[in-house]
């Protein structure tokens, strides 16, 4: 199962830069947490839709891996979506969607969104509720893309939502605030912030296979990512940073140490040819997303556990400060 994410950026920057102008020095900014709490659940495919004045939010995020959408045709937040879902669906069989302003929700809200529509039978959207209001991110199944993308009424989300089966909306209550609360309107800011950033702090899992070396990581698993959005050795290798040739002798390695090929290319001049993620290529990377994201769970529950322990927790340093 391939998850995405679209982060709405249109239209919130003067509401942004209020916001920036009341945090503290060196906190990561909005849209940082965002692709955080994304990342640390495993959704690697995130779209940042954003009208055309987006450049300064795309310099903060030049070293993020994130993708971006411009339009000059976005007049509300619905369209966001529906650019995002259209960009998406090729690939993606669920897709995130979080607007700018929601930035204080965790990774564990993630995942139990994705764990409540993996178990229920009828789900095709996934709301996160705190205390029964309703927040962010969405949840949506490929079973709703259609619906979503037909909607012509003048509700937007909400109202292509209520167009779908009452059943197939699946309301998961999470203890996080932080999905429920909007970073430019509502109160308690400065504790939200603190909060977050005791919360995004985790370990980090660096997975990688090993034979008599270590042949393949997170190098190869971008690598082979970016050859199945574009379609193309060379412009993918450009995207990863790496050199054409080292591109290729990242495949063949793989390839050899596999036994099966990972690549299928077609030859075609300078531009090195079409190119393609087989069809073992593609469980492989779901093999990595598994494994990868169940290490992360089981190593930040174990930390949190640790920290809790050693009292190096905030709430912990609290106490013992009373």
């Amino acid at each position: 199962m391939r998850y995405g994410a679209i982060i709405a950026a249109a239209g919130m920057s003067e509401r942004m830069d209020q916001v920036r102008k009341q945090m503290k020095v060196g906190d990561p900014v909005i849209a940082e947490r965002i692709i955080v709490n994304f990342r640390n659940a495993g959704v690697r495919d995130i779209l940042i839709v954003a009208g055309d004045n987006a450049g300064q939010l795309e310099k903060e995020l030049k070293d993020f891996g994130v993708d971006f959408l411009r339009s000059s045709e976005i007049s509300e937040m619905f369209d966001t979506v529906r650019l995002g879902i259209s960009a998406l669906s090729g690939s993606c069989s669920r897709i995130f969607f979080c607007p700018l302003g929601v930035p204080f929700f965790t990774d564990r809200t993630v995942r139990e969104e994705m764990r409540m529509m993996d178990t229920s039978e009828s789900a095709a959207v996934v709301v996160p509720t705190y205390r029964g209001k309703g927040g962010h991110p969405l949840l949506i199944d490929s079973s709703a893309f259609a619906t979503i993308l037909s909607y012509t009424g003048n509700r937007g989300l909400r109202g292509a939502c209520d167009a779908l089966p009452e059943s197939s909306i699946l309301k998961a209550e999470v203890p996080d605030e932080g999905s429920a609360a909007d970073a430019g309107t509502g109160s308690g800011l400065h504790r939200l912030m603190d909060q977050h950033n005791e919360r995004i702090l985790h370990p980090v899992i660096k997975l990688t296979f090993s034979s008599t070396s270590v042949f393949f990581g997170p190098g190869t698993v971008m690598l082979l990512r970016e050859i199945e959005k574009c379609g193309n050795v060379r412009e993918a290798c450009a995207r990863c940073g790496f050199s054409y040739s080292k591109g290729w002798t990242i495949i063949r390695k793989c390839e050899e140490k596999f036994g099966w090929p990972i690549v299928e290319r077609q030859a075609g001049g300078s531009s090195g040819g079409k190119a393609s993620v087989t069809d073992k290529g593609r469980d492989l990377l779901a093999v990595y997303d598994q494994m990868h994201r169940e290490l992360t769970e089981a190593a930040d529950e174990r930390f949190r556990v640790l920290m809790k322990e050693y009292r190096l927790t905030g709430e912990d340093q609290d106490e013992s400060d009373s």
